[in-house]
């Protein structure tokens, strides 16, 4: 057996390394905690409840919105249904855009004491989500 050079090691444990791709934003339905977490960017955060369905990550560098973890999908949306039939419109096949899932969780707000502070964290949500055009498959929890 011939013993490898420096140069031919190095190679070969290179080439067994994972190669990093980059960043890509993304959102996944966790059947488990029946929840959906959204990633915008990669940054290191700090979450923040915002109300019974939304954490919010902010990044820590920056203070922007680099995410969100939504807890409760398969019964929000079977609320939603049974408040607004309309909302099976925005379900596409079994995929739900999550700018959607925020606008349905703002109307749900009540009318008469609107929270400026939620709406603008909504708003910046929905365009996140929106600009990104994320949509998640849910495994028809919101037809059920």
């Amino acid at each position: 057996m011939k013993a490898m050079t420096n140069k031919e090691f190095a190679e070969a444990v290179m080439g067994m390394a994972d190669v990093q791709q980059p960043f890509q934003p993304h959102a996944t339905y966790i059947r488990e905690g029946d929840c959906i977490e959204f990633v915008i960017a990669p940054d290191d955060y700090v979450a923040h409840r915002i109300d019974g369905l939304v954490t919010v990550y902010y990044s820590r560098e920056t203070g922007n919105v680099v995410g969100s973890l939504i807890k409760g999908v398969g019964e929000f949306c079977r609320k939603m249904l049974s408040q607004f039939p309309g909302f099976r419109i925005l379900i596409e096949g079994c995929a739900v855009k999550l700018e959607h899932i925020f606008l349905a969780q703002l109307w749900t707000q009540p009318p008469s004491s609107p929270d400026v502070a939620l709406t603008r964290t909504y708003r910046e949500l929905i365009q996140a989500a929106e600009d990104q055009d994320i949509a998640v498959e849910i495994d028809k929890l919101c037809l059920k």
